[in-house]
């Protein structure tokens, strides 16, 4: 797959786990279910199945059954990692516009933990397009897999 057609399924892939994320962000802050940390952390734990299976399957092409030391485990830490991040930020810029009416801290903060995942966003796609999602080199013995390939060639 080429590399612009890859990008450009993740970004896609990003926006859709985004919105599920910012819309349960909203949802549970501005409606005081929540403070800032909580709905981040919950939001941020929404967007990662849809994540993963997007990921995985639509934008790396991976099919058949995970591989949960390869790519299950390394993908839920880097949830973890950016809830934690999305946590903090959010958590730092309730408490710095305390003072502010409701509606103004959900506007502040749902911004603030848009602009962490738009970091992450980066960040992410070079760690699963360089470790993550990438298939392991086959030995010498190991015949390539049907998809790589080509449909009607013959040797000879």
């Amino acid at each position: 797959m080429p590399h612009w057609l890859r990008l450009s399924r993740y970004a896609i892939g990003s926006l859709i786990c985004f919105g599920v994320s910012e819309v349960v962000f909203v949802a549970l802050f501005g409606a005081h279910v929540l403070g800032a940390r909580g709905a981040s952390v919950t939001a941020s734990v929404a967007g990662v199945p849809p994540g993963y299976f997007l990921n995985r399957t639509w934008t790396w092409g991976r099919r058949g059954r995970s591989d949960f030391r390869r790519e299950v485990l390394p993908y839920w830490l880097t949830a973890l990692v950016s809830t934690a991040l999305a946590a903090v930020v959010t958590g730092w810029v309730n408490g710095a516009f305390a003072s502010e009416a409701r509606e103004t801290r959900t506007l502040i903060n749902a911004l603030s933990y848009m602009t962490i995942y738009g970091v992450i966003f980066a960040a992410k796609y070079v760690l699963f397009q360089k470790w993550l999602f990438v298939r392991p080199a086959l030995t010498a013995a190991e015949p390539a897999p049907a998809s790589a390939t080509r449909a009607g060639t013959c040797a000879g």
